[in-house]
């Protein structure tokens, strides 16, 4: 299996991952967020057929946005003079597997992978966290993978929970 960013690849064929919302972004919408410079889409071909895809851009986690407990224990780690209103993150846009893949663990390889390149590549631009807005079905999946939520008690009413993990941790 290969890893290629979009942009490498000239057409894309079907890709089916059991969510028409994941799906369409991918073949309709994921080549404009990149030209647009707004998410960069990475996908996964095996046998001249896409399999996986990621998508990531920029983010940030900021005090306004969380109840004052849990942004104590996020910034617990954080030397108390580099206390700031918010840390950069990058967001996980969008995950998605076919079917035919499933249960083969490549979720838990991606994740790794995203984690180590943010490591890797943060002497270039800093970012001490990575974000998702998980849906509520991937939740245990994203807990499995390190991540923790970022609200206290999520709104029900809403179709995804937002989660961060603290790429230190990746030390």
């Amino acid at each position: 299996m290969k890893q290629y960013k979009l942009s490498e690849i000239d057409t894309l064929q079907s890709f089916d991952c059991g969510d028409e919302d994941l799906n369409d972004f991918l073949l309709n919408d994921a080549r404009f967020y990149d030209e647009q410079m707004l998410a960069h889409t990475y996908v996964f071909v095996e046998e001249n057929e896409i399999v996986a895809y990621y998508c990531l851009l920029n983010d940030k986690i900021s005090q306004t946005d969380l109840d004052k407990s849990l942004w104590r224990k996020l910034r617990k780690n954080i030397p108390h003079e580099k206390h700031y209103d918010s840390y950069p993150a990058v967001k996980i846009g969008r995950l998605a597997i076919t079917g035919k893949f499933a249960g083969r663990h490549l979720g838990t390889r991606i994740i790794d992978g995203i984690k180590l390149k943010l490591f890797e590549n943060a002497e270039y631009s800093a970012c001490r966290f990575l974000t998702v807005d998980a849906y509520r079905g991937a939740l245990g999946f994203y807990e499995k993978n390190g991540f923790m939520p970022l609200l206290k008690e999520p709104d029900e009413s809403q179709p995804t929970i937002p989660l961060y993990f603290d790429l230190k941790a990746v030390l």
